[in-house]
């Protein structure tokens, strides 16, 4: 481990610890696949190779999802849950290097901080899936594992690609960055197989697949011709072909059954949207056009429209309709980012669950930016998956009904200024919440804490914090929170202590765990 590994093969040497070190060889035959070698110990090669491109795991192998990944982010382990063995997309808008609002490459290296720091003999190993061919992201993101201390704890996958504006060098990109995906799979896979341990793989991210794709399909389509090509990957859609494509690497998550050893690969997707701020209507207002939209259209419609213009008429498509004019095509950037947004509901509908992050909410101080209303676990819903489950037991006895009364009070922010004595209440429950998931993309909670937070929210002692002026995000919130984890910690060291080590509580746990609380506040 701590080892940055090129798939082409370049040698990786062993850290004087005997940690693992792996090294992906380059396929020497025209058509062949690459292959891993794997080597352990202290570089005495085992012989064992797995391919980067396998099948996804069997219904044969693989068992219930029935234990969580704690993340030490309260937000996700409360709302969205992560279980060992799932699959989960990790979306947000794109942002450049130095913008950090969103910022989900820090809370999954946040995340994967904490699932190293509380391996304690655990078996558990993390695996770093770079993607892009661009140096200054590859150079960045190395410095920020080694902000977090990460880079000699975790195994990162990186492409051997530069990007560049020529086209045949993007299709490498595009194609490199696929298999260094393939890649990292592979290496959590041979852990989970092998020694039965938990793996967690990041993929940052999977854009290089829907370039990957985009061109082939462009090649295809220079060659054999349109009608050879299926109609819904012209028009963004998803064809089985796509979705066959894409289940490749979102489905190789697996919590394996005690055949296989009981291991499990926890798979965390990173996805990018386009940045929505542009060509929006601040306000939901109606979208007016301007006359030139209307210029590819006839003679007939463009005199119409300078008609409406001359009269006044706001060219909005409730105006246009009433008249029967049609509205124009949308533009190339518009219809990039539909077909982005609809490529993303694809990309929902195979997974497991996601996490949304929403650029509006960091702008407002929402840390992490966690949409409620977008984000959700879908492992463990429903009457027939009682035993799957990925939410901690301490959590799902504290959480009860979290997420739905969470997301009615957050309806409630528009009605804020005119709310009642009970809709004030539900306000007033929603920021305690708010209050108690409040963190840094770099600060990591235990379970335990979670707990206390959440606790405290949920019988109303975060109540008086907010009345002093203690808001989500603000200093004195922040300080508030941490003199309450203090006190508890010196009070009920124990019952945390316990939280963390069986991921469950008692019923005098909880009620140690109140008691302390409230000496806190007396």
């Amino acid at each position: 481990i701590g080892s940055a590994v090129d798939y082409l093969g370049r040698q990786v040497s062993i850290l004087s610890d005997g940690s693992v070190s792996r090294s992906l060889p380059k396929a020497s035959t025209p058509g062949l696949l690459p292959e891993i070698n794997i080597e352990t110990g202290f570089g005495v090669a085992s012989g064992a190779e797995r391919p980067i491109f396998v099948p996804i795991p069997k219904i044969s192998e693989i068992g219930l999802i029935d234990s969580p990944l704690v993340t030490g982010i309260t937000a996700i382990d409360a709302l969205t849950p992560i279980g060992k063995g799932q699959n989960m997309l990790v979306i947000g808008q794109e942002e450049s290097l130095e913008e950090r609002s969103i910022d989900k490459r820090g809370w999954m290296l946040n995340l994967m901080k904490n699932v190293v720091d509380s391996d304690a003999g655990k078996n558990i190993r993390c695996f770093y899936g770079l993607t892009s061919g661009d140096p200054a992201v590859k150079q960045g993101v190395l410095s920020r594992m080694d902000e977090a201390g990460l880079r000699d704890e975790i195994v990162t996958v990186l492409s051997s690609c530069d990007s560049s504006g020529d086209d045949v060098e993007r299709t490498m990109e595009a194609a490199e960055g696929v298999c260094v995906a393939a890649a990292a799979c592979t290496l959590g896979e041979h852990h989970a197989l092998t020694t039965g341990g938990d793996s967690l793989v990041v993929i940052d991210d999977i854009k290089v697949h829907k370039s990957l794709w985009d061109i082939t399909t462009k090649s295809l389509v220079s060659v054999y011709g349109v009608d050879a090509v299926v109609k819904a990957d012209l028009q963004g859609g998803s064809s089985s072909e796509m979705r066959g494509y894409f289940s490749g690497i979102i489905q190789r998550a697996a919590r394996f059954n005690a055949k296989k050893g009981g291991g499990s690969v926890t798979l965390v997707l990173l996805s990018t949207l386009p940045n929505s701020e542009e060509n929006s209507n601040e306000g939901g207002e109606e979208q007016v056009y301007e006359p030139s939209d209307f210029d590819a259209m006839s003679e007939k419609i463009k005199a119409r429209i300078a008609m409406l213009v001359k009269a006044s008429v706001a060219l909005t498509p409730a105006n246009l309709a009433k008249i029967e004019i049609p509205v124009p095509r949308p533009s190339e950037a518009e219809d990039k980012k539909r077909l982005a947004l609809q490529h993303v509901e694809d990309l929902i509908s195979m997974s497991d669950g996601q996490v949304w992050l929403d650029g509006k909410l960091a702008k407002d101080g929402r840390s992490p930016p966690l949409d409620p209303s977008r984000s959700i676990t879908r492992v463990g819903v429903g009457a027939d998956t009682r035993n799957c489950r990925a939410d901690a037991p301490a959590l799902r006895s504290l959480v009860g009904s979290l997420r739905f009364e969470f997301q009615q009070s957050m309806d409630m922010i528009d009605a804020s200024s005119s709310a009642g004595e009970g809709n004030a209440k539900q306000i007033q429950r929603r920021d305690a919440f708010l209050l108690a998931m409040h963190q840094r993309s770099n600060e990591k909670r235990k379970l335990s804490e979670e707990c206390v937070g959440l606790l405290a929210a949920s019988r109303g002692y975060l109540d008086n914090i907010l009345r002093d002026g203690g808001m989500p995000g603000t200093s004195q919130g922040v300080e508030a929170m941490q003199n309450l984890l203090n006190h508890v910690n010196s009070e009920a060291g124990e019952v945390l202590a316990s939280i963390d080590d069986t991921l469950d509580i008692t019923e005098d746990g909880c009620r140690i765990l109140e008691e302390a609380i409230s000496s806190h506040f007396e």
